[in-house]
């Protein structure tokens, strides 16, 4: 065998240690560790068996057998254009197991736990900025009984019954908010150590989220509309939740497009 054979014939590995290709199927391995076995193992082989003919090929036209795996390695692309290969495609979604959307589904809770709490955030902000009633004051027409004006004022001296209502619900508001944001780092921190099950079709998860948020920025936009219009109190509550979710309904729209797109790479596909 001689020194050429060596250095490429033996799974990459010189001197110096595991070559280009080696550390690109030890990424590969990992990533695909938690996806179906026959799948992410025709995957490993026909990744290693293109990565070795790429980098002989390319050893043969002069390049030095380091050179010439990096450049296979580049060639190839990186391992997240590949591993969605391994994901069902969407036609099967019916006939997956249910654990297999136990942590998708914990995830999502879990994001939308935490968007509902930074909307609390916000809506604490713009109390700060613009006042109580800015973000939880009643629409026209709502009255209280002289008992229950007693009630709200009793914590606000120097309030009237309309500002110490605004005042109280304003307070409810960012708690609650709170208290779901808290729920749902509790679900995150569940959804890091659930297991890795048959994962969805690419793309569907992000998919999911995306719509949900974009239709909850639509709904509370319009309902932050409809207070405006009637007057301006109670904006605030919904313009909230709408500035949070709006932005993630759109990143978690591309994030969608571009998981569909990666999930038509097949291995053999491939550059």
């Amino acid at each position: 065998m001689n020194a050429h054979e060596d250095g490429m014939g033996r799974a990459g590995v010189g001197p110096g240690g595991p070559g280009a290709v080696d550390a690109y199927l030890d990424q590969l391995f990992a990533a695909v560790r938690d996806a179906d076995p026959a799948g992410a193992r025709r995957l490993l082989a026909e990744a290693e068996a293109h990565l070795r003919d790429s980098a002989a090929r390319l050893a043969a036209q002069g390049l030095g057998a380091e050179e010439a795996e990096r450049e296979a390695v580049r060639r190839f692309g990186p391992v997240s254009t590949i591993t969605p290969a391994l994901r069902p495609p969407l036609r099967a979604v019916g006939r997956l197991p249910l654990k297999a959307f136990v942590r998708p589904a914990v995830g999502l809770a879990a994001l939308g736990a935490i968007a509902v709490g930074l909307s609390g955030i916000l809506s604490e902000v713009f109390g700060q900025l613009w006042g109580a009633g800015f973000v939880s004051g009643d629409l026209p027409g709502v009255a209280y009984t002289a008992a229950r004006c007693a009630v709200l004022q009793s914590p606000y001296p120097g309030l009237d019954c309309a500002q110490a209502a605004a005042a109280h619900h304003w307070g409810e508001v960012v708690e609650y908010r709170l208290l779901v944001g808290a729920v749902g780092l509790v679900l995150l921190a569940l959804w890091r150590i659930l297991p890795r099950e048959i994962p969805l079709p690419a793309g569907l998860a992000p998919s999911l989220a995306a719509a949900a948020f974009l239709l909850a920025s639509a709904g509370t936009g319009l309902q932050a509309a409809v207070a405006a219009v009637q007057g301006g109190q109670g904006v605030g509550a919904w313009l909230s939740a709408a500035t949070v979710a709006l932005p993630l309904g759109i990143a978690f729209g591309v994030l969608a497009f571009i998981g569909v797109r990666r999930g038509r790479i097949s291995p053999s596909a491939a550059p």
